[in-house]
């Protein structure tokens, strides 16, 4: 449903941030919200009577067909409930528990692909197929769109203390479980087997920031820069980039050749500036560009056209603004040497990481994380294969796990053997030397 908001708004769209089947949110501007709905939806809320205090919506017909809409000011959250809100704060928490407080006494929908309405205090479902109990639904809510229990998890949001999560489950309903936190702080920290320096990074430079924002403001620094991981295919980039995301919890926007290329003259522009302006809405947040040779190769080369060029200054334009709003971008490539110097230089990408072949520890590491719901006999020595895969990229170590699995189920085994490990890690393809002269 892509709605010409244009024939009844008169306020200015600055992008279209959500959308789902039956409606859409648009950010103005001026930084405020519009939801937008279809007629269907809008009357099963009148019928349901969840707008129990006030009916803020206005209807519009454009081309025969109805719509119900209404701005939300940008100090109040108009967001889906399943994307919830990174970093949230203790403020809006007990706002949309006395809004599912309340709900609750009109409905029992689902309210997971729900939306809120701070302003008003409405949780509004919209009436689709997928139903998650309140307390898994809340809890998701709080960490940000991550997918958590409110009465078990430990970490929802840095943001909430235990009073408020305490105030929460009083609204609610919801128990919350005391779960005692651990005094030694180095066991939650971030780390990457076998790869000591780019873990010590990642604390330093991203995470620290992000754990203590005042402290580093007082020293000029306001979020992490921009940072370009690069090195051979294989080689544990995205593997990396992936832990790091899944440790921080932030909203996560990925930018490669499948999501923005385009054969239409300045649309992968136009894609890659919605994908940035996303991003910002949710901040803080991460963009992920991988494959960043693909469309940030040198402007100055021979192949280069006009539409390449517009994409790379889109680019720069986007990184510097997304660093401005507290988005975090993290590049990856394999051909470092491929990419335009511009886009290299510091104050773009101020840290230029290069990730080489796994170290074992590393090998052992995603051997266990592959390994660890998967059938194997007793007597697999993990480390020891590790060692025979030392020197390879950690695709191929993947590629032997699977290879494994194939082999031994081709045999009738329900276990995977060391005799099928051994069979796979034989598939690897060889390097061979060229003979001169041939």
């Amino acid at each position: 449903m892509i709605i010409k908001t244009d024939r009844f708004c008169s306020k200015k769209l600055k992008a279209l941030i959500y959308e789902q089947e039956g409606w859409e949110i648009y950010r103005t501007v001026t930084n405020s919200t519009l939801l937008i709905v279809v007629r269907s939806i809008y009357e099963k809320w009148i019928e349901d009577r969840v707008l129990f205090s006030v009916d803020p919506f206005k209807i519009s017909n454009i081309d025969g067909v109805e719509y119900a809409y209404l701005f939300s000011p940008k100090q109040f959250v108009l967001v889906p409930v399943k994307n919830g809100i990174p970093f949230c704060d203790g403020r809006i928490a007990i706002a949309f528990a006395a809004a599912l407080k309340q709900i609750r006494k009109y409905t029992n929908s689902s309210l997971s692909d729900g939306i809120f309405i701070e302003e008003y205090g409405y949780i509004l479902p919209t009436y689709t197929s997928e139903i998650l109990s309140d307390d898994l639904m809340l809890g998701s809510f709080l960490a940000g769109g991550r997918r958590e229990s409110f009465s078990t998890s430990t970490v929802l949001s840095p943001l909430l203390n235990e009073e408020i999560c305490q105030k929460v489950s009083e609204i609610t309903g919801i128990a919350k479980e005391v779960v005692p936190q651990a005094n030694n702080k180095s066991e939650n920290q971030f780390r990457l087997a076998g790869r000591p320096d780019l873990t010590r990074f990642f604390n330093e430079h991203i995470i620290s920031i992000l754990n203590e924002p005042e402290r580093y403001k007082k020293l000029g620094i306001d979020f992490p820069s921009a940072i370009l991981l690069y090195g051979p295919p294989g080689c544990g980039k995205t593997y990396a980039v992936n832990k790091l995301v899944e440790y921080l919890g932030l909203p996560e926007f990925e930018i490669n050749s499948s999501t923005i290329a385009s054969p239409f003259i300045h649309d992968t522009a136009k894609k890659i500036s919605e994908v940035f302006a996303r991003a910002i809405h949710c901040a803080p947040s991460i963009v992920v560009i991988d494959e960043m040779e693909s469309y940030l190769s040198d402007r100055n080369s021979v192949t280069s056209n006009s539409q390449h060029i517009e994409e790379v200054a889109e680019f720069l334009r986007q990184i510097q603004n997304a660093q401005d709003n507290h988005v975090l971008v993290i590049a990856m490539t394999n051909m470092y040497d491929k990419i335009d110097s511009a886009i290299l230089r510091r104050g773009r990408f101020d840290h230029h990481i290069e990730v080489g072949l796994p170290s074992e520890e590393e090998i052992y590491d995603l051997l266990l994380n592959i390994t660890k719901n998967i059938s194997m006999e007793p007597d697999i020595d993990l480390r020891q294969f590790a060692a025979g895969l030392k020197g390879k990229t950690l695709a191929d170590v993947s590629f032997v796990i699977k290879e494994a699995g194939l082999l031994s189920g081709r045999n009738g085994f329900d276990k995977i053997s060391v005799e099928s490990l051994r069979e796979a890690v034989a598939h690897l393809p060889r390097e061979e030397k060229r003979r001169i002269g041939f």
